[in-house]
């Protein structure tokens, strides 16, 4: 029997939306005046956290060789009020023409032989992988870019499309400058025999906020007296990598060891992400902050005495030695080259993100915050955060800068 079936159009299949679209270009003559374009997710100020944060403060230091600097976004432009003020992010600015646009938007992106690439993250490296086609046919040489790697991006997918294009983005060889933000992620790509041009390492930095909440506080924390113990977890439920369900199951292994009284001593918080309330078989609730801003952030540090942050990959994450630096005893796990135990007294890092060995530290840093909740103590960073900032250390590497290839 013949199927009746009639065939859709590729435009009205659900399929194309598994491929990521490329970014559209249009190609000019140019002026000769080389413009850096530093490529990121977004430019809502808001949101800027972590990764946003360092790939804007390394970029700057960047822009010291360039007199045209044009900020590229990921997404959707937003409302003039809800961006970065972009000028915060280049150095020397007397003189020099400063521009923002989406790279995504209604009409193909203006680019021309002058440009530069600043990649953070492996989608960006689609418009220098796009620009170096409209090189080539151009008849020009392709010009190499800068690639700001942030973690091992394959590994936030299963063996797919995506996983294979986050990877392939790390194969452009001698057209990749490439600046990690850990030794331990550089040592990672080490063992993994990728070929690039230039290879530096920026020692991160803790956020600037966070230090200038510590720098009012004297770098002295205060003790920390509460009725309750409170545990402060990175929560993100839709970030497999972050371990949301076996922080859980670690939380309720550890509260159906007390007694009902016990239980009542604390107080779980998750952050990071929105997600419904939650009521483990212990009874226990916990409480979901979602994303916080920099200022409420701050001050669960400061009022928390546990923290927890898993994060399956060889970058460090930050929201540990943020926790550490705040003075809570801080649980997070071991991954490839990463062992971050020794560089705070605080941190605890598990071979893996098990709940069996994460309630078995729970234990450990209850009776912990037990003995610590009165007294003053000194605020102190882990060894592997630079006192200077993202900036600071970028320039420090005194990069040669990447120019159009004529």
């Amino acid at each position: 029997m013949q199927n009746s079936t009639q065939p859709i159009s590729y435009a009205q299949s659900k399929y194309k939306e598994s491929v990521i679209a490329r970014p559209r270009l249009s190609f000019g003559a140019g002026k000769g005046q080389p413009r850096l374009n530093i490529i990121l997710p977004h430019f809502f100020s808001n949101w800027a956290f972590g990764g946003v944060v360092s790939a804007l403060q390394v970029a700057k230091a960047l822009t010291a060789h360039y007199d045209s600097i044009r900020f590229l976004s990921l997404n959707h432009l937003g409302a003039p009020e809800e961006m970065f003020n972009f000028s915060e992010f280049v150095e020397n600015q007397a003189g020099k023409t400063i521009e923002y646009d989406a790279v995504f938007g209604d009409e193909p992106l203006d680019t021309s032989p002058d440009d530069v690439f600043f990649c953070t993250y492996w989608i960006g490296t689609m418009v220098w992988e796009e620009h170096s086609r409209l090189m080539e046919m151009a008849g020009n040489s392709k010009t190499p870019f800068y690639y700001f790697i942030q973690d091992y991006e394959p590994g936030f997918y299963p063996f797919g499309y995506r996983f294979a294009m986050s990877q392939a983005s790390y194969r452009h060889h001698e057209y990749t400058h490439v600046l990690f933000n850990s030794h331990t992620l550089a040592e990672w790509f080490d063992e993994k025999d990728y070929p690039f041009a230039e290879r530096h390492v920026v020692v991160p930095s803790l956020n600037q906020y966070l230090r200038e909440r510590l720098d009012n506080l004297g770098w002295q924390l205060r003790g920390k007296d509460s009725d309750k113990i409170v545990i402060f977890f990175y929560g993100r439920p839709e970030q497999p990598r972050n371990c949301f369900a076996p922080i859980l199951a670690g939380l309720d292994m550890f509260f159906n060891e007390l007694s009902p009284q016990e239980r009542s001593g604390f107080h779980v918080i998750s952050a990071g992400q929105e997600h419904e309330d939650i009521i483990l078989s212990s009874g226990v609730p916990i409480k979901s902050m979602g994303k916080l801003s920099m200022e409420k952030y701050a001050s669960y540090l400061e009022f928390s005495h546990i923290g927890i942050s898993f994060m399956v990959s060889p970058h460090p994450s930050y929201p540990p030695l943020e926790m550490a630096s705040f003075g809570l005893y801080t649980i997070t796990n071991d991954f490839g080259p990463k062992n971050i135990s020794s560089n705070h007294p605080n941190l605890k890092s598990l071979p893996a993100p098990d709940p069996v060995l994460l309630a078995a530290e729970l234990r450990r840093a209850a009776q912990w915050a037990a003995k610590r909740k009165s007294g003053i103590h000194k605020a102190v960073l882990p060894s592997c955060i630079s006192p200077l900032t993202w900036e600071e250390n970028a320039r420090a590497l005194d990069l040669l800068p990447v120019y159009p290839c004529r």
